[in-house]
This record gives structure tokens, C-alpha cells and sequence, in this order.
């Protein structure tokens, strides 16, 4: 069996949750089922490399507005991106092909186009559709030729894609509702899950810890006398990044807050930072590479994350195998990761609900660090990508069982004939 795993996803987003999510459920089907497996991400440059026994293929990506970086707001850039995605599926005989994430939607549909062109069926896993679903609520878009431009270049496309999917893998239960309001039958639906990189269980050295901490003009670990909270996301409106800061601008308690991230134009950072009071820090690390993430999720005591629309999370569930608790908010499959035990959950775009969440975890150490020990066990045995993997491959071999079926011809219509017809007629 041979599948393509096709990640639509802007390439200044491919390290994003959903494109690793995508490798590692690619990596761990090559290494449970001996599938032969290939990841095709959007990129800058065209590399081909490995990822675990699938082969990574970065297809450089090209965009009609590129012209217009600097003049038009990043969010419509990143709908016309697109690559050679479907001329692998005309060229690279795939029994099937798993789509992983759906925006830029306008390239998906060309990918699904490709797909359905050469009778190859395909899969999606719903990466994304938490915030196709908002109605352009996530990115908080107001004006007139922004809502147009989701319709026609998501909500559009959407529909060609998910009618046309054998199979959808939903993230978590919780997405029915979801699902259903785009007309996608229950009985179309599936559940694979994500997991979690195994590097996310494993205990940096102290001093790995207190190599980033040095790097970050951070206290010594054994002299750190505030609790340190830690976000780690996409500075874009949908992930909270200002509900996180303004709620943290609110907290009167000394902290530390580490934001993780690379920075973007549009937030004053500064303006948050002046907001603080003695003993009060916030940290921007920019980007940061995935090494020092494990160190650094080790050096804090509870991970916030105050997005305003998600499908299910990575980041929440590496940092529960980190063994934090979470602050995070009811939407998507969250309220499916986290329960009272290993966190707090509230309502989107809330900061005073953020500033209590934070005030109230930190209070108790030792039930601060009981909370994160629930949250490591709860990831530990609930997510894992072996797992998902199994399952995966399982639906796989379903589809193509339906698809033999359909493709064998009827029996001709003079064969069709009863035994009770053949001893009336000798």
C-alpha cells in the first residue's frame, strides 16, 4: 500500500501543530505497518529528506499576491499559496491519499481534484476545521471583502472537499456537531487522535534546563521564587495572544510569563511589558527551536493557552507530557484533553477569566504539581500516536476494500440468469 500524506499548509506555518501532527502519524503508519509512505508539505524550497521511514518531500510553494508582502495583510496572502501537490498524485500511483490540514482551502481542492480526477481516494483529518467552521470569527474578520473572500476561498472549497472525501478522521468525539453542520454523514466519520512526541516524556538534564534559562536571562531554576506560566503558539488572532497578555497585564501577584512565538507586527508588545509591577516579567522568546521547547516547558509550573479557536491542540497535549497543567478555553477538542484534574478551562477571549485561572492554580504548589502528574497520565494513556496508527491504517484498508468493490464491473446482463429459469428453459 502505498499512500501520500498531503499537508496544506502555508509554509511559513510548516512547523506549525497540525504539520507535525502530519509527520508523526505519517512516521508512525510507516513504522507499525511497513506502508510505504510519502509526506508532501508546502515549502519555501524544494528538499527531499526523511522523516522516520516516510519520505519527506518539500514542494516549493509559489503564491499569485507575493508581490504584495508588505501592502496586504498576511491572511490573505496565505490563501493563494500552492505547489505541485497534485502532479504527484497524477505521477506517484498512491493507493491513497491522506489530507492533513485545509487552508489555503483553494490548494486542498486542487489537491482533491487531482485525487478525484485519478479515482484515488482520500482521507481528511479535520486539522483546521475548528476555524473554517467559526465563520471567519477566529481572525475576527469585520469587513465586507473579508468575509467574501472566506466564502469564496474557504467556505467554497470546503464543500468540494469534504463531499468528495471518502472518509473524514475527526480529532475527537466532541467534532460531530461540527462535522454534521457541514452535511458530512455520521456514518463518514472516524476517530484518529493525536499523539505525542516521545521527546516531550523525557527529562531535559538540569543542564539542558539551565542552558535556555542562561540563554533567556532567566533565574537559575533553583533560585526561580515566582511561578512561571508559558505560552507557546502563533502570535495570530485566533491563538489569543492578546487575551493572554492583557490578562497577564491584570494579574497582581508577582510571575514570570514566557511567550514563545516568533513576533508579529500589529502587537505592542512593549506596551504590555510597562504594564507590569515589580517582581511581574514577561519573557518574548521569539522563535525558538524544538529542543529548547522540552527544556523550557521543564523550567515552568503551568502552561496558558488562551485560544479562541482550536481543533485539538498538540502544544496542549506536549505540555501535559511535559507534566503541566493547562489553562486553556472551551472550544474545539480541549474540553477532550483536559478535565478538572489537570487544569482549567474558560471561556474564549476572556482575560479576567485567564487572570483568576492563574491566580487560583498557583496558589497550592503541591496541588499545582499534583495537577501536572494527572495531566502527564492523562496523555500517557490517551494519546499516542502507535495507536492512532493502528486505527489509521485499519480505516485505510477499509476504504480500499469499499473502492475494489465498486471497481469491479457487473456480471454481463445474459449471466444473470436463475437456476429456476435455466430448468424452465432447457
Amino acid at each position: 500500500m502505498k499512500i501520500l500524506a498531503a499537508v496544506i499548509i502555508p509554509p511559513h506555518l510548516s512547523a506549525s501543530g497540525a504539520a507535525n501532527a502530519a509527520k508523526h502519524l505519517s512516521a508512525s503508519l510507516a513504522n507499525h505497518c511497513d506502508l510505504e509512505i510519502d509526506i508532501a508539505i508546502l515549502a519555501f524550497e524544494e528538499i527531499n529528506s526523511s522523516f522516520g521511514k516516510a519520505k519527506l518531500l518539500a514542494r516549493k510553494s509559489s503564491n499569485i499576491l507575493s508581490f504584495t508582502k508588505g501592502l496586504l495583510p498576511n491572511k490573505f496572502r496565505t490563501l493563494f499559496y500552492r505547489a505541485d501537490i497534485p502532479a504527484l498524485i497524477q505521477q506517484g500511483e498512491y493507493d491513497l491519499v491522506h489530507l492533513h490540514n485545509v487552508i489555503p482551502a483553494l490548494e486542498t481542492k486542487r489537491v482533491a481534484q487531482a485525487c478525484v480526477k485519478q479515482k484515488i481516494p482520500y482521507v481528511i483529518s479535520t486539522h483546521g476545521f475548528c476555524e473554517i467552521t467559526s465563520g471567519g470569527k477566529a481572525y475576527a474578520l469585520k469587513h465586507l471583502h473579508e468575509k467574501l473572500a472566506w466564502k469564496f476561498c474557504i467556505e467554497k472549497p470546503l464543500d468540494y472537499i469534504v463531499q468528495h472525501a471518502q472518509r473524514i478522521f475527526a480529532l475527537s468525539p466532541l467534532e460531530y456537531p461540527m462535522l454534521q453542520s457541514l452535511g458530512i454523514e455520521k456514518e463518514k466519520i472516524r476517530i484518529v487522535t493525536n499523539g505525542v512526541d516521545e521527546a516531550f516524556y523525557t527529562k531535559s538534564s538540569p543542564q539542558q534546563v539551565q542552558s535556555i534559562a542562561h540563554k533567556l536571562n532567566l533565574p537559575k531554576l533553583a533560585e526561580k521564587d515566582v511561578p512561571v506560566g508559558i505560552f507557546l503558539g502563533n502570535h495570530t488572532k485566533n491563538k489569543g495572544v492578546d487575551v493572554l497578555l492583557e490578562a497577564f497585564s491584570q494579574v497582581k501577584k508577582p510571575f514570570m510569563l514566557i511567550v514563545c512565538g516568533q513576533k508579529r507586527a500589529g502587537i505592542d508588545y512593549d506596551a504590555f511589558a510597562q504594564k507590569l509591577s515589580d517582581r511581574q516579567k514577561i519573557i518574548f522568546t521569539d522563535w525558538i527551536p524544538a529542543q529548547d521547547i522540552v527544556a523550557l516547558f521543564q523550567y515552568a509550573d503551568l502552561f496558558v493557552y488562551p485560544t479562541l479557536s482550536d481543533t485539538l491542540p498538540l502544544v496542549i497535549l506536549e505540555a501535559m507530557a511535559s507534566g503541566l497543567p493547562v489553562i486553556s478555553t472551551k472550544v474545539g477538542g480541549i474540553p477532550y484533553q483536559i478535565n478538572k484534574n489537570c487544569g482549567i478551562l474558560v471561556d474564549p477571549g476572556n482575560p479576567q477569566a485567564i487572570k483568576e485561572a492563574f491566580e487560583q492554580l498557583t496558589e497550592n504548589k503541591q496541588r499545582l504539581a499534583q495537577m501536572g502528574h494527572i495531566a502527564y497520565q492523562t496523555v500517557k494513556t490517551k494519546f499516542d500516536w502507535r495507536i492512532s496508527a493502528q486505527k489509521a491504517f485499519g480505516f485505510y484498508q477499509e476504504i480500499l476494500a469499499e473502492t475494489r468493490e465498486l471497481s469491479y464491473p457487473p456480471a454481463p446482463a445474459q449471466l444473470l440468469i436463475s437456476s429456476s429459469s435455466i430448468l424452465d428453459n432447457p
